[in-house]
C-alpha cells in the first residue's frame, strides 16, 4: 500500500485469546464470553477505520508470533499489518509512532479497540486539528480517566515514558506532560471504553452500529443464560 496522504492511523490490537484479552470484563461475564466480545469489537474497529481516503491505517498487533492467525482474522482489511515491539505499553506505543513518522507521515493518531463509540468523524477531526497549525497534539478523554485517542504531529516519548497505565489519572497526567513539554494540545469529546460489564450499553452501541449491538447482545444474553443455569444448579434441593 502506497502512502496516500500525510495522515497515519495506528490501531493497537491483540489477537483474541481466552485469559489474554479483557481480563477485567472476564471477571464479570466469564473469560470465554469476554474473549468473544473482544473479538467482535476489535473486528468492528479494524473494519471501520481501514480503507479510508484521508488516512493510511496501520494495524499494530500482538503477539508477533500470531501473525498468521491475525491475517486469517483481519487480513481482508485495507491496512498495513505490523507487529508491536516488545516492552511496556508506553514503549510499544512510542515505537509505533516512531515507525509512522519515519515513513514520512506528518500526523499520527493512535486508537485502541476498547472504544466502539469513536467514529470516523472523530478521527477526521483529530487529523484536522493536527494539520491546522494551531495544535501539535490531540487527546480524546475516556470516562474512566484514560484516553481513547492520542495524536501527535511531532515525535516525542514524553507522553509515553514511565506512565502508570490503567489508572484513573492517565488522561490528566498526559495533559500535564504535554504542557510541560510545550505541546499545544486540543481535547476532543469524552467517550466510554469497554472495560467492565457496566460499561456496555447496547442502547448506546445501537446508535453507532445496529449489527454490532445485536452481536454483542447475543454474547451477553448467552452468558446470562449460562450463569442463571449454574446458579440454579447451586441452589439446595
Amino acid at each position: 500500500m502506497s502512502q496516500k496522504n500525510d495522515n497515519a492511523l495506528i490501531v493497537f490490537l491483540r489477537y483474541p485469546e481466552t485469559k489474554k484479552v479483557k481480563t477485567r470484563l472476564g471477571k464479570d461475564i466469564g473469560e470465554r464470553r469476554a474473549m468473544e466480545l473482544y473479538r467482535e469489537t476489535a473486528s468492528f474497529v479494524a473494519d471501520s477505520f481501514s480503507g479510508q481516503e484521508n488516512w493510511t491505517t496501520f494495524l499494530f498487533y500482538t503477539p508477533k508470533e500470531r501473525k498468521k492467525e491475525v491475517l486469517e482474522w483481519l487480513g481482508d482489511k485495507e491496512a498495513l499489518f505490523l507487529a508491536q515491539e516488545t516492552g511496556s505499553l508506553g514503549q510499544r506505543m512510542s515505537r509505533a509512532f516512531e515507525k509512522c513518522f519515519s515513513l514520512g507521515f506528518r500526523n499520527v493518531v493512535i486508537i485502541g479497540t476498547d472504544c466502539v463509540m469513536i467514529t470516523e468523524e472523530d478521527v477526521e477531526t483529530a487529523f484536522s486539528l493536527l494539520s491546522g497549525g494551531e495544535f501539535e497534539a490531540v487527546l480524546g478523554p475516556a470516562t474512566d480517566g484514560g484516553y481513547y485517542l492520542l495524536g501527535l504531529c511531532r515525535e516525542t516519548d514524553a507522553v509515553f515514558k514511565e506512565m502508570q497505565w490503567s489508572s484513573a489519572r492517565v488522561f490528566k497526567e498526559t495533559e500535564k506532560r504535554m504542557r510541560e513539554n510545550g505541546l499545544r494540545h486540543a481535547v476532543m469529546r469524552e467517550l466510554s471504553d469497554i472495560d467492565e460489564e457496566k460499561d456496555i450499553s447496547i442502547k448506546d452501541i445501537m446508535t453507532r452500529d445496529t449489527e454490532l449491538a445485536r452481536r454483542l447482545e447475543q454474547i451477553l444474553l448467552k452468558d446470562q443464560k449460562t450463569r442463571a443455569e449454574k446458579n440454579e444448579e447451586r441452589k439446595p434441593a
